[in-house]
């Protein structure tokens, strides 16, 4: 094998390594991204058993006393 041969070997050793390198880099923020995503949910889904379990109470002076006489 020449010089040639041993740097091309070289060169597409390292280019193989900087890829993988790069696309574990990617799917990390991928799976980061994903569980911001699944907080963010979860977050929501509190909220909304928290407001639907206890009603809110109605402004002053509003739905207290209903007159239904005509």
């Amino acid at each position: 094998m020449d010089s040639t041969g041993i740097a091309s070997a070289y060169v597409t050793m390292t280019q193989s390594q900087t890829s993988s390198a790069i696309q574990t880099e990617i799917m990390k923020m991928a799976a980061a991204s994903d569980a911001n995503v699944v907080a963010l949910l979860e977050a929501g889904a509190q909220s909304l058993e928290a407001t639907t379990s206890t009603p809110a109470a109605p402004a002053p002076g509003l739905g207290g006393n209903i007159d239904v006489s005509v």
